[in-house]
């Protein structure tokens, strides 16, 4: 809420009182009154470029334009009359004069805003007598976007936030007049994490995504509000879905909590995977060294047996929604399995210690400390934040020592500490060396839920086996769960060796991974839109998960496989009301890792994270391979 002092002005004879600096544009929406705004954008500013916004001011001799004009006590403003019609008729007829009237083919038709300008403000016929300017069409700007010049109107949207949110100013605007064009500054393909919310941002669809193009109309797409699982931030997204398919995935604008209403090119890109022709659909038993197919209830039996037969241990990991990784632990504990644990890469610490904040606290932070490897990776919209925070002029130091943040401190009053929750006694060390400036932690986790399956008791209790002692002890059966530590562990080679000797290994995952290749029972799961639960972002918050899209025949969510390894083991379930009730005290009540657990907690080498790597549904997803990461050949020897 703004503390500067309120200021009345009037709108279509409707008094108003907003906050002194109010732009007209947004004072207008106190009163439901949308004012049109092609340039302007609440989370880029005004720029004052396409003059489609003009108002009339009492007392002033022109139109003046309402995204870049500030209220004044006593103002006195008319936003339709037919001075400002006329106006705004002369604005959508320069727009048009080298449009291409292609809305039948165009992605933005449905959902552009220069069909309802040219409805509510255009003429019947324009005074220009010259033909349109052709411009290059289906022109490829990167992996991500094709750009449409033709359509262009030059807002400069795109550029903006590339400038101003993302922070790497590679669209620039080229030539001049009739011969604008957005390009690259270099000639280079564009490309960064967040390239797609310029086709959202685009308001005529000279933007469009590779993914969607020709696709749709939106007036056919079924929309489900769901929260992005790709990593831990929580975005809220819209998945819309036509003929049993992922068609786009798009930001919510209202999400300013969260997501300030940005969307990374993961969340909104990798959704090919789920119509993959490689997603593992029946349950699969390992025989003489091939896998073949076998039925839910035979899979089922041969998985209860394994649990009875001797000891046993189950990692849940990150994928995991709430319910299932409290289900998980309910189930193997109540079925005398002591051994439970998420922790199968890196990180080992999910929960943040001394005070945690939201992402909005973040904003606000003077000096941000990052203590492993930097979120740009590993929560990608959550860097979005720490930029905002730069651009207030905050500070970003990476320390390696406890030292580095006490010498960084230098009187700042808000401090950030952003960790990876890898190395404890680093972590601690630095805490304690900011403790004066009781700063916000956040702990950027490498799995999406993991917060949540720490919160959820996935976690060994009472001197039970981590995963690392269920990979040097003698358990007859390791059950893993939406996990693949052959590649993301730092050690792969040696967590596949061990898994090799485990006499019963179950393996839960969409497609065969690396370390689903080394189970005997591999079980078909649902990924992230074909099931339903909560998740707990790395800020602490409750989030909902909802089903927008139907899984294969044959494929189970890691809830139901849970459902139906408890009745063969004869444990009994807690209601639907009970389970509810549980993870929501559960999520409320996450214990901070105490410091001295941290401070003997030095974790394992850490890996280096890239938002487009993995070997699930990044590894399987063919429209974003443009966007994985580049994997050097490994350098001969050279002798000395």
């Amino acid at each position: 809420m703004s503390d500067a002092p309120l200021v009345t002005v009037t709108i279509d004879g409707v008094a108003v009182s907003v906050p002194k600096g109010t732009l007209l544009v947004e004072a207008a929406k106190r009163i439901k009154q949308e004012i049109p705004v092609y340039c302007y954008h609440t989370k880029l500013g005004p720029a004052g470029l396409c003059r489609i916004c003009l108002v009339e001011i009492e007392g002033m001799p022109k139109l003046q334009i309402a995204c870049n004009t500030a209220v004044a006590d006593g103002m006195v403003v008319h936003t339709q009359n037919d001075k400002v019609n006329a106006g705004r008729s002369m604005v959508v007829e320069l727009f048009l004069v080298n449009h291409p009237l292609d809305c039948p083919i165009c992605d933005k038709g449905g959902e552009c805003d220069l069909q309802d300008y040219a409805m509510a403000y255009g003429r019947g016929a324009s005074d220009s007598v010259d033909g349109k300017t052709s411009k290059p069409k289906a022109v490829d700007l990167g992996p991500t976007i094709v750009l449409d010049e033709e359509r262009c109107v030059v807002c400069q949207r795109c550029v903006r936030f590339d400038d101003i949110i993302a922070d790497e100013s590679q669209l620039v605007l080229k030539d001049r007049g009739y011969k604008d064009m957005i390009a690259t500054a270099t000639g280079d393909p564009y490309r960064h994490n967040f390239t797609g919310n310029v086709t959202e941002l685009c308001p005529v669809g000279a933007l469009t995504s590779k993914a969607y193009r020709f696709k749709s109309r939106p007036w056919d797409l079924e929309r489900t509000r769901t929260t992005c699982t790709q990593c831990p931030v929580g975005c809220q997204a819209f998945v819309d879905t036509r003929f049993g398919g992922v068609q786009r995935v798009m930001s919510v604008e209202g999400d300013d909590a969260i997501s300030d209403g940005w969307l990374c090119d993961r969340g909104r890109y990798n959704t090919g995977f789920y119509a993959s022709r490689d997603r593992v659909t029946q349950p699969l038993l390992k025989k003489d060294g091939a896998f073949v197919q076998i039925g839910w209830d035979d899979a089922f039996a041969l998985w209860a047996k394994a649990v009875k037969a001797g000891e046993s241990g189950a990692i849940g990991g990150g994928r995991l929604t709430n319910e299932e990784a409290y289900l998980l632990q309910h189930v193997f504990r109540a079925a005398g399995v002591a051994n439970v644990d998420w922790r199968a890469g890196s990180q080992r610490v999910a929960t943040p210690f001394g005070r945690g904040g939201s992402y909005t606290d973040l904003e606000s932070a003077e000096l941000v400390l990052i203590v492993g490897e930097s979120p740009a990776e590993r929560a990608p919209v959550m860097d979005l934040r720490v930029k905002k925070a730069v651009r207030k002029g905050a500070r970003v130091v990476a320390v390696s020592a406890a030292a580095d943040a006490a010498a960084a401190l230098q009187g700042a009053s808000a401090v950030a500490l952003i960790w990876d929750g890898v190395d404890g006694a680093l972590a601690n060390g630095v805490y304690d060396a900011v403790a004066t400036a009781d700063p916000h932690v956040y702990i950027a986790s490498e799995q999406a839920n993991a917060r949540g399956a720490e919160a959820m008791g996935v976690l060994p209790r009472g001197g039970a086996k981590d995963f690392d002692g269920m990979l040097a002890g003698d358990v007859s059966s390791l059950l893993l769960f939406g996990v693949n530590p052959v590649l993301n562990h730092p050690d792969g080679p040696a967590v596949a060796e061990a898994l090799a000797k485990i006499p019963f290994l179950v393996v839960s995952d969409l497609f065969l991974t690396e370390t689903a290749q080394c189970a005997t029972l591999v079980l078909p799961a649902k990924g992230a839109f074909e099931k339903s639960g909560t998740t707990l972002d790395l800020a602490g918050d409750l989030l909902p998960v909802n089903r927008s899209l139907d899984a294969p025949e044959g494929a189970l969510s890691d809830f139901e496989m849970l459902i139906g390894l408890a009745q063969q083991l004869g444990v009994d379930l807690p209601t639907s009301e009970a389970l509810e009730r549980a993870v929501v005290e559960a999520a409320a009540k996450a214990p901070p890792t105490s410091f001295e657990t941290l401070a003997s907690n030095r974790g394992r080498a850490s890996r280096p994270t890239h938002l487009f790597a993995g070997g699930g549904t990044a590894a399987h997803d063919e429209r974003i391979a443009a966007l994985r990461p580049v994997v050097a050949p490994a350098e001969e020897a050279v002798e000395a």
